[in-house]
C-alpha cells in the first residue's frame, strides 16, 4: 500500500539565519558530503539506527546530524559468527542510510528552493521524488529520479519550469531521469509496466501541488494494487533469476555487484515493494512486524544495508563515476577507509570481503523469506505440529520446533541438518529464517564446555554422513551460512576468508571448497566424459583393462561409495592450508591438517590414507600438465610413481577436474582440458604396462613411421612430395617429433617442409649462401577445436635453423595481441626447425588468412633486420599498459618476488627451467631471448598464466646437447632471468 508523505515546507537557510538561493545550497551541501566521504574513518557514537524524520533546518545542520562519520570502526553487527578474531575487529555498520538520507534531503532543498525562485502558475504541479531518491536513499552516484506530476493535461507551465530547474543540475554534472506525466498516465503505466510500478510504490512529494500527489496515491491503491498483486509478485522472480542469472550471487563472488547481484540492494527493494503490494505499510520495520518477523530481524537487514550503501558511496567516490560493480582493485582502499584492519593471517580487504559477503547473505536470506519461499519465519501464534522430537522437516523446509530458541544446542543443530541431507526426495530442506537465527545465536558462544558441545566423533561422523548423501553442497552451504560449518571446523573457518588477489579464483576460500564438492556431486547426473562415468563407479576400483570400463569389472558398489567419499572428504579438506600465515605450501599443511582430523574424527586407516593423499597431492596433475613435456617419459614415469594406481590416478583426475571448474573460467578451458587428458592417458598407460620406453618405444616410433608411408601413398595424388621424398623426411625426424605427432599431422607437416625446402631453394638463386635461408619461413594456423570460433588455435612456423627463431616467433606473436600457451620446437637432422606453438584465436578468425600472412612477413622481417621487436614491443607495453596493468595496491598486499628455478632431476634429456613471475606483454619473448643468448636451445615451453602472475616453464639443453651442469653457469641463467622479468 502507498502512503502519502507530506513535503517540509521549511527553507534552508546559512549560518546567519539569512536565505540562501538553491544553487549556493547545493553546491556547498554537496561539498559537505564529499569531505565526509574523504575524512578519515572514526568510531561513531549513535544510539539509534535511523535518525528523525525531521524537517531539516539547513543542508549543514542535515549533514552533520545525519551523515555521520560514514568510514566507521568497532564491533560486527552484521550478524554472528564464530570465528572471533575477525569480529573483534570488524567495523560497526553505519546503521540506517545516513550518508543516502541526507544527500536525498540536500536534493530536496534544491528543488524546494529551486521551485519558489520560479514563481508564477507552478501550484498546478508537483514534483515528486520515484525509485532510490524517493525512498531517500541516493548514494553518490545515483540518477536523480523525479516527476513533474500534473492533472488532467500536462500546462504549458510545467513545460517552462523544466530548463531552469533541472539546467544547473545537468551543468553540474549530475544525472536526471526526468519526466512529465499525468494522473492518467502513470496509473496507465503503472497497470501496465511493472517497473513503473515498482518506481512510484516509492514516490514521495517533493514540493508542489499536494492534492495531486495524494490523489495518484489513492488511485493506485484503488485501481492497480489490487489487480496488478499476483503479476507483480511473478515479475518481481522473473527479475531476482534474471539478476541471478546475470549478475550471479553476490554473497560468494570476489567482486560482487552491490545493486543487482543476489544479497544486492535489489533484494532490500524486493522486500518493500512486496510488503507494499501486500498492503504492508510503514517503514521497513513495520513492513517485516507485520509479516511476522521481528525487531532483531528488522535491525539486522538495516545494518546489513547501511554497509552496503557505505560501501557503494565510496565505491562511486573512488570510481568518480556510478559504478555497482566492486573490482578487487578498488577494496584495499575501501577496506582501509571503512576502517579494516589486519586480524589473524587474514589482510584487512579479506577482512572487508567476509564482512561484505555475511552482509548479503543475509540480506539474500531475508528477501527469499520474505517472498515467502520455503525459509520463511514461522510466526508465534502457530503452534509446532505434534511430532516427535524438536526437528520438524514440512514443504522443503527445516524447523527446530523449541518453546526456547536459545535451547537450540550445536548437537541438535548438527543432527537437524544430517536429517536435512539424508530426507528423501531430490532437495534437502532448507532451515527457516527463525531456525537460521536461532543457530547462529548458539553459534555466538563457545563449544567447548557447553551442554550439547561435540566431541570430534560426533563431528566427523555427522560430516561423512553428509558427504554420502548426494546433497553435501546445499546442506554444507547452510551450514556455513549459520555459522555451523566454520564452528566445528576451526581450520576452514580460518581459511573461509582468504582471497588470492591473482585474477584467476573467482571465489574465497570457503565458497571454493563448496563448489569443489559441487562439482563432483553434479557428475552423478550430469554427462561429462570421461569423469561422469568415473565418478559412477566405472573406475574408481583397480582393474584390468580400458580405464573406462564399468561395474561390476572394476570395483563393488561399495567400493565405488567409499571411493566417492573419500573424495568428498578430499575436497572439504583440500585447501585447509590456506589459513596459514604462509599459503605457499598449502598442500602439504592441509596434508597433516587432514590426517590429523580424520584420525580425531574416527576415520578408518584405508580412508585416511587415501584423503591424505589426495589433499597432498591435488595438484599434481594439473601442475604437471601446464609445465612439463608431455612427451617427456621421465615426466610421466614420476607423475606415476607419485600416484602408484590407477585407482588414485581416477581419483586425482575427478578431483583435479572439480578443483579446477570450481577455481573459475580460466582455470578450466579446452587446452587444460586437454592436457589433462593427454597426462591422464598416459600416466594410465604406464601404470597399466609396467612401462613406457624401451621395446615399447621404439615400436611406437616404427609403427608411426609405417602408417606415415602408408597415408603417403594413399594420398600421393594430392601431395606434392614423392614417398622418396618422404622418405627422407622421416630419415630426419627425432624421435621425440614422432612420439609426439600423430600421422596425420607428421603428412601436412611434411608438405609445409617441402615448401620450405623450395623458398630457400629460390632464395639461394636470389642471395649469398651464406644470407639465403635466414627469413625464410613457411606458417600454418588452424583451429584446433570448433572451427573458425575455436578459442585455441595451433601455430606451426617451418624454417631453417637459425640464431633467434625461437624468440623471434613469440615475440611477433605478442607483437599481434596473441597470448600463448605453449610451444614446442623440432630440430631435425637436415637441418628443419618445426615450431609449434598454442596461442589464442585471432582477432578477426573470419579473416584468419590474411592475419597469417601479416604475422608471417613479421617474422621474416624480424629475422632479417627490417623490424626492431625490442622497440616495437616496448610501444605495444605502453600502448596496453592500462590493460595489462595488476592494481599495484593488491599486488603490495600479496607480492611474491620473481623467482626461477633449474632443475635436472625432472627430467633425463633436459634441463628444466621454471620462471615464476607477474604477468606482462612479451614475457615469453623477453625469457626466450635471454635463454638463446645464453646459448640454450629451447625444446619445450608451456606458458601457465594463473590470473595476474605466470609459472613458465622451458626444457633446454646447451649447444652440445647436454643438461646444463656447470653450477657457474647455472647461476649466469638464473640471474640474467631475474633480471629481466624485474623489469
Amino acid at each position: 500500500m502507498m502512503q502519502a508523505h507530506a513535503p517540509s515546507t521549511t527553507s534552508p537557510a546559512g549560518a546567519s539565519g539569512t536565505p540562501r538561493d538553491a544553487a549556493t545550497v547545493l553546491k556547498e551541501g554537496r561539498a559537505a558530503l564529499l569531505a565526509r566521504l574523504d575524512a578519515p574513518s572514526a568510531p561513531p557514537d549513535i544510539s539509534s539506527t535511523m535518525p528523525p524524520a525531521v524537517t531539516p533546518a539547513a543542508p549543514s545542520a542535515v549533514i552533520d546530524a545525519a551523515v555521520g562519520a560514514v568510514s566507521v570502526s568497532g564491533g560486527d553487527a552484521c550478524g554472528p559468527r564464530p570465528d572471533a578474531l575477525c569480529r573483534a575487529t570488524a567495523p560497526a555498520p553505519t546503521g540506517a542510510s545516513r550518508f543516502e538520507r541526507a544527500y536525498s534531503r540536500l536534493l530536496d532543498d534544491y528543488f524546494r528552493l529551486r521551485f519558489a525562485e520560479l514563481r508564477g502558475g507552478h501550484d498546478r504541479v508537483a514534483l515528486v521524488a520515484v525509485g532510490g531518491y524517493g525512498r531517500e536513499e541516493l548514494c553518490l552516484g545515483s540518477d536523480i529520479d523525479i516527476l513533474i506530476l500534473c492533472g488532467r493535461s500536462i500546462p504549458p507551465q510545467a513545460i517552462d519550469l523544466a530548463q531552469p530547474l533541472f539546467l544547473p543540475l545537468w551543468d553540474a554534472g549530475y544525472t536526471l531521469g526526468h519526466g512529465f506525466r499525468t494522473i492518467g498516465d502513470c496509473v496507465k503505466l503503472a497497470a501496465k509496466d511493472h517497473k513503473v510500478l515498482a518506481s512510484l510504490l516509492d514516490a514521495r512529494l517533493i514540493t508542489g501541488n499536494e492534492a495531486l500527489f495524494r490523489e495518484l496515491v489513492d488511485r493506485l491503491n484503488d485501481k492497480v494494487l489490487p489487480r496488478r498483486g499476483a503479476s507483480f509478485l511473478a515479475w518481481n522472480d522473473e527479475e531476482h533469476e534474471r539478476r541471478r542469472s546475470a549478475h550471479g550471487d553476490g554473497a560468494v563472488l570476489l567482486e560482487p555487484n552491490l545493486k543487482e547481484g543476489l544479497g544486492g540492494l535489489r533484494d532490500y527493494h524486493r522486500i518493500l515493494w512486496i510488503g507494499r503490494i501486500r498492503n504492508e505499510a510503514g517503514t521497513v520495520e513495520e513492513i517485516l512486524a507485520q509479516a511476522g518477523f521481528s525487531a532483531s530481524d528488522a535491525a539486522l537487514l538495516r545494518e546489513s544495508v547501511g554497509f552496503l550503501h557505505d560501501v557503494r558511496n565510496l565505491l562511486h567516490h573512488l570510481s568518480h563515476r556510478k559504478n555497482d560493480q566492486l573490482f578487487l582493485d578498488l577494496q584495499p582502499e575501501i577496506a582501509a577507509r571503512l576502517g579494516f584492519r589486519e586480524c589473524g593471517n587474514l589482510l584487512a580487504v579479506e577482512c572487508f570481503l567476509g564482512r561484505l559477503h555475511r552482509c548479503m547473505s543475509h540480506i539474500k536470506a531475508l528477501s527469499a523469506a520474505f517472498r515467502g519461499i520455503p525459509g520463511g519465519p514461522v510466526h508465534p501464534d502457530q503452534p509446532c505440529p505434534e511430532v516427535e522430537g524438536p526437528v520438524v522437516m514440512a514443504n522443503g523446509t527445516l524447523h527446530i520446533c523449541l518453546p526456547d530458541p536459545e535451547a537450540v544446542t550445536p548437537a541438535l543443530a548438527l543432527s537437524a541438518f544430517v536429517r536435512a541431507a539424508e530426507w528423501p526426495g531430490s532437495e534437502a530442506p532448507a532451515p527457516d529464517w527463525n531456525t537460521r537465527k536461532a543457530m547462529e545465536q548458539v553459534l555466538l558462544q563457545s563449544l567447548s564446555g557447553e551442554a550439547g558441545a561435540l566431541s570430534g566423533a560426533d563431528v566427523g561422523a555427522a560430516l561423512m554422513r553428509i558427504l554420502a548423501s548426494g546433497k553435501a553442497f546445499p546442506v554444507l552451504g547452510h551450514m556455513d551460512e549459520t555459522g555451523l560449518l566454520p564452528a566445528i571446523l576451526p581450520a576452514y573457518a580460518a581459511a573461509r576468508d582468504r582471497v588470492q588477489f591473482d585474477g584467476f579464483h573467482t571465489y574465497p576460500v570457503g565458497m571454493h571448497t563448496l563448489f569443489v564438492i559441487r562439482q563432483l556431486e553434479a557428475l552423478a547426473t550430469d554427462d561429462v566424459d570421461p569423469f561422469s562415468a568415473l565418478w559412477r563407479g566405472g573406475c574408481l576400483g583397480l582393474c584390468e583393462g580400458s580405464v573406462t570400463a564399468s561395474p561390476p569389472a572394476c570395483a563393488q558398489a561399495e567400493d565405488a561409495a567409499r571411493d566417492r567419499l573419500c573424495l568428498l572428504l578430499a575436497a572439504l579438506l583440500h585447501d585447509l592450508g590456506k589459513g596459514g600465515a604462509d599459503a605457499s605450501h598449502h598442500s602439504e599443511v592441509g596434508a597433516e591438517m587432514a590426517m590429523q582430523l580424520l584420525a580425531e574424527w574416527g576415520a578408518p586407516p584405508e580412508i585416511v590414507d587415501d584423503v591424505v593423499f589426495l589433499v597432498l597431492h591435488h595438484l599434481l596433475l594439473i601442475r604437471t600438465a601446464q609445465r612439463r613435456d608431455l612427451n617427456d617419459e621421465s615426466v610421466v614415469a614420476q607423475c606415476a610413481g607419485t600416484v602408484g594406481s590407477l585407482r588414485r590416478l581416477n581419483m586425482l583426475y575427478l578431483l583435479t577436474h572439480a578443483d579446477s571448474m570450481a577455481t573459475g573460467h580460466k582455470a578450466w578451458n579446452r587446452w587444460t582440458a586437454s592436457l589433462l587428458y593427454e597426462l591422464h592417458g598416459k600416466v594410465a598407460n604406464m601404470l597399466r604396462d609396467g612401462q613406457l620406453a624401451g621395446t615399447q618405444t621404439a615400436q611406437a616410433i616404427v609403427r608411426t613411421r609405417d602408417m606415415v608411408r602408408a597415408l603417403v601413398r594413399e594420398r600421393q595424388s594430392s601431395l606434392h612430395y614423392t614417398p622418396e621424398t618422404a622418405g627422407l623426411y622421416l630419415d630426419a625426424m627425432p624421435s621425440r617429433y614422432l612420439l609426439a605427432m600423430p600421422p596425420e599431422d607428421i603428412v601436412r607437416h611434411m608438405s609445409l617442409v617441402y615448401q620450405l625446402n623450395r623458398d630457400v631453394a629460390e632464395s639461394r638463386r636470389r642471395l649469398p649462401e651464406d644470407r639465403a635461408e635466414r627469413g625464410v619461413v613457411v606458417l600454418e594456423g588452424r583451429p584446433l577445436h570448433g572451427g573458425r570460433d575455436s578459442e585455441l588455435w595451433e601455430v606451426l612456423v617451418a624454417a631453417r635453423d637459425q640464431s633467434g627463431l625461437f624468440a623471434t616467433i613469440a615475440g611477433v606473436l605478442s607483437l599481434h595481441g596473441l597470448n600463448v600457451f605453449g610451444a614446442d620446437a623440432y630440430v631435425w637432422s637436415d637441418g628443419t626447425v618445426l615450431d609449434v606453438f598454442h596461442v589464442t584465436a585471432p582477432p578477426d578468425p573470419l579473416y584468419a588468412k590474411d592475419f597469417w600472412g601479416k604475422v608471417r612477413g613479421a617474422i621474416h622481417f624480424a629475422l632479417t633486420g627490417k623490424l626492431s621487436l625490442d622497440y616495437r614491443l616496448e610501444q605495444a607495453r605502453a600502448s596496453n599498459a592500462l590493460k595489462h596493468k595488476v592494481p599495484s595496491v593488491l599486488l603490495d598486499a600479496v607480492r611474491r618476488p620473481p623467482e626461477v628455478r633449474i632443475d635436472n632431476e625432472l627430467s633425463d634429456f633436459h634441463t628444466v627451467v621454471e620462471v615464476f613471475t607477474p604477468d606482462r606483454p612479451a614475457l615469453l619473448y623477453d625469457v626466450a631471448r635471454v635463454l638463446q643468448a645464453l646459448q640454450l636451445d629451447i625444446l619445450f615451453a608451456k606458458i601457465a598464466t594463473l590470473g595476474n602472475r605466470t609459472s613458465d616453464s622451458f626444457s633446454v639443453r646447451t649447444v652440445y646437447g647436454q643438461k646444463i651442469t656447470d653450477e657457474q653457469q647455472m647461476d649466469e641463467v638464473r640471474a640474467a632471468l631475474l633480471h629481466v622479468v624485474s623489469q
